[in-house]
């Protein structure tokens, strides 16, 4: 399943030569080549029980490090096939699924601390596969490339923990199909 991009090309450019507020530069150089490139993630359904009541969570892992995300599954449009290129997913999902376990649980206590009835995880109940668009743009540097990555759906740009992710995805030999 792939979920399709809500951003075009046009105003994902736009997005990444926006010139951030920390920056002196008048503006940012111009990219050498911009593209939509999709990024595997498993999606795991948590039941959990807070205040006597029981709820489904969902909650994603990306599928070359296993690294714990929210995201916005709800209104998402999933496609069957497309043309665009992917990464392939890297980690088992035993161990993601192990990782996401470990991280939820931490989060369950750290704000369930202060209450007096602290939500509990029961485990997982569900766990799918699927392809998240980000549009990637390369910069040429002195001594080499740099990349920016903003999501496909939302816009924004990706974090630091993303980005780890995808330096090992572009580290991969055959990294796209």
């Amino acid at each position: 399943m792939f979920v399709k991009p809500l951003i075009q090309k046009d105003d994902a450019l736009k997005r990444l030569n926006k010139r951030s507020r920390l920056s002196f530069r008048r503006r940012n150089p111009e990219p050498e080549k911009i593209e939509l490139i999709y990024f595997p993630y498993y999606l795991f359904k948590i039941s959990i029980i807070d205040r006597k009541k029981k709820r489904e969570i969902s909650v994603a892992s990306d599928g070359l490090l296993g690294d714990f995300a929210f995201l916005e599954i709800a209104n998402l449009n999933f496609i069957d096939k497309t043309n665009v290129p992917h990464f392939n997913f890297r980690i088992e999902v035993e161990k993601a699924k192990n990782k996401v376990l470990d991280e939820y649980q931490w989060l369950l206590v750290k704000f369930g601390f202060h209450r007096r009835h602290p939500p509990t995880m029961e485990g997982i109940t569900d766990i799918n596969k699927f392809y998240y668009p980000y549009w990637v743009a390369y910069y040429k540097k002195r001594d080499g490339y740099d990349f920016k990555v903003i999501d496909g759906i939302a816009c924004a740009p990706i974090g630091i923990r993303m980005r780890r992710s995808f330096l090992t995805a572009f580290s991969q030999n055959r990294a796209l199909q």
